[in-house]
């Protein structure tokens, strides 16, 4: 193994100055010594959409599947997608060791057995997860400059796993983000992400040399300081419904002296030029931060006090926020509401939460202070790769070239700006019945000069074929269970940014005589009621289990009979309950868990 250089105490004032230069020796030792880590730099076919998303849910938090379930509503997430993590601790901060063993490893892992490596490229969390990360312990004879404090957001470290399963010190790099790339000459490129893909200095795709990263988000933060279950699932709602939609508004960069403004000052004309040139409007506006504006499609300021209720301001779905300051990304204790050493009241930083109360759809901020380095925040080109296409995820760590100790909360797949490709299929119907060998001829409709680089067909959230435009699936359905499953069809556009859309049905397999179907009395069922009766029939014996998102909730040990499913287990929302046999699968039971 290469020496480990020493990490060099060194001021960090400007957006990619000396500083930065002076650790790009250490990312250069790093790049060599995590090529290694095969597990995070999969051969994968595809990514972009909800079939490359890997859903964290604590099943011990009624919260966390509250929130999730809606979520995988809300964008399709397939059942496959989901892991119920047993998480016990604290929803504040997590030791590094704790944060490797208990939820990074296992999931890698889980990633890993489902036999989905190839295909995810996200990594988010439901709320109920510690939102800091304390990794001293990693490298505890390691000399840091306060600017570089051991102490990480969850997204960041999950954004940054090769470092921390590694345990590389390198994480706290302020370029440790390879796929980060400066605007040159006031010009910025956007690509596509993939977790497949490696990235080297200067934001190039590499080969086996590069580094490679996994996207990472908070669905949102309960804890203390952060917002409530309802505002968390309106936000998401809010995202799905802005999707392709290029929503009216204006992009605001707020241009102050203050240091929470200046470090960022040289990327705000640059960005709003942009902006304009991708036809929407953006303004450099003197001040802190906007008063009575009505549509703000973004935000890029500083400003540690204000209040969003009484600015006038609204923002329109898909807006993303950024905001300069120390503890936006914090959500502890709260302060009494006078200082006993001043007598003066105290105030609250602006935090990611008060944003999404009050409409953004993303909004991110450091978990711990940081000292007014730009490179710990996005640069205004965020913005910029917002409007040509690219998600809220791809956007945010496009922008960021040390994101270590930024939570990013919100919908990582919006894509306000995106020209969906419209994808069909003549034989997928809603309903259609498929035998034997099956073939699907997908077609796509898409934007002007826009072309589809290939297709890819799921069954039930598992990617098992691809193909090109005018070529057909062969799909053997003799290899699948009886009964219904999700087929999806999905195109990428052929263009740097790699933009998906898709085809979503659920259809029946039947190559035999059986069947097994459920059936509950009430679709809507209050959570309060504790448990609800679930009929299962089936016309062949043997054992039959009962899923929801691929965790098994229940069993009957003789093909028919009544399971009793406990409320606890699901949280509130929208939840599928699907029953399956070794050679049969249900068609999906949805109901509702309501609150009251």
């Amino acid at each position: 193994m290469l020496p480990v250089p020493k990490f060099p105490s060194c001021r960090l004032s400007t957006f990619r100055g000396v500083a930065a230069v002076r650790v790009t020796r250490l990312i250069t030792y790093a790049v060599v010594l995590l090529t290694g880590l095969a597990s995070l730099t999969p051969r994968c076919h595809g990514g972009g959409g909800p079939e490359s998303v890997f859903l964290l849910v604590n099943s011990t938090s009624k919260d966390s599947m509250t929130v999730a379930n809606h979520y995988v509503k809300i964008r399709d997430i397939p059942g496959t997608n989901v892991f119920y993590l047993p998480y016990k601790g604290s929803k504040t901060e997590i030791s590094g060791v704790a944060f490797r063993n208990q939820i990074l490893l296992p999931t890698l892992a889980e990633i890993e057995k489902r036999k989905l490596t190839t295909q995810i490229d996200y990594i988010v969390y439901s709320c109920d997860f510690p939102w800091r990360i304390f990794f001293k312990s990693d490298f505890p004879d390691a000399k840091l400059p306060p600017q570089f404090a051991p102490r990480g957001s969850l997204t960041g470290l999950t954004y940054l796993a090769a470092f921390v399963k590694a345990k590389r010190k390198e994480v706290v790099s302020p370029n440790a983000n390879l796929y980060f790339i400066e605007p040159k000459n006031g010009i910025t490129v956007s690509r596509a992400f993939r977790s497949r893909y490696r990235w080297t200095q200067g934001g190039k795709r590499a080969g086996a040399n590069g580094l490679s990263y996994m996207i990472s988000s908070m669905l949102g933060v309960t804890d203390v300081r952060g917002n409530t279950v309802p505002e968390i699932v309106n936000c998401l709602r809010r995202s799905r419904q802005a999707d392709g939609t290029k929503p009216p508004g204006t992009v605001y960069f707020m241009k102050h002296k203050g240091p929470r403004s200046a470090p960022r000052h040289k990327g705000f004309a640059n960005a709003a030029a942009s902006l304009r040139t991708r036809g929407v409007a953006a303004q450099v506006v003197d001040g802190v931060f906007p008063s009575n504006r009505p549509a703000i499609a973004g935000l890029t300021c500083g400003v540690a006090h204000v209040s969003l209720g009484t600015s006038g301001c609204r923002f329109v779905p898909g807006a993303f926020c950024d905001n300069f300051t120390s503890f936006g990304g914090m959500f502890g204790k709260y302060l009494p509401p006078i200082n006993v050493k001043t007598g003066k009241k105290n105030k609250y930083q602006l935090t990611v939460a008060d944003f999404v109360r009050h409409g953004g759809t993303g909004a991110s901020g450091t978990v711990f202070e940081p000292y007014a380095n730009a490179q710990k925040f996005p640069h205004p080109s965020v913005h910029v790769h917002y409007a040509s296409g690219c998600s809220l995820g791809e956007s945010f760590y496009q922008s960021v070239s040390g994101p270590y100790q930024q939570l990013l909360v919100g919908d990582p797949l919006c894509q306000p700006w995106s020209s969906v490709p419209k994808v069909e299929a003549r034989e997928l119907r809603e309903g259609t019945m498929l035998s034997g060998q099956a073939e699907i001829s997908p077609e796509a409709k898409t934007g002007k000069d826009e072309a589809v680089s290939h297709f890819e067909l799921f069954v039930d959230g598992q990617s098992v074929q691809r193909c090109r435009l005018g070529e057909k699936f062969s799909l053997d359905t003799t290899s699948l269970q009886d009964g219904y499953h999700e087929v999806r069809v999905v195109a990428t556009a052929d263009t740097p940014i790699e933009t998906q859309g898709r085809l979503v049905v659920d259809v029946r397999v039947k190559n035999g005589i059986d069947a097994i179907g459920m059936t509950v009395k009430d679709s809507t069922i209050p959570y309060s009621s504790k448990v609800f009766a679930v009929k299962v029939v089936s016309t062949k014996p043997g054992a039959v289990e009962l899923h929801c998102n691929r965790r098994k909730i229940g069993q009957l040990p003789a093909g028919s009979g009544t399971l009793k499913i406990s409320t606890e287990k699901l949280g509130v929302g929208p939840i599928e309950l699907i029953a399956t046999s070794a050679d049969l699968r249900s068609s999906p039971l949805r109901v509702e868990i309501t609150s009251n």
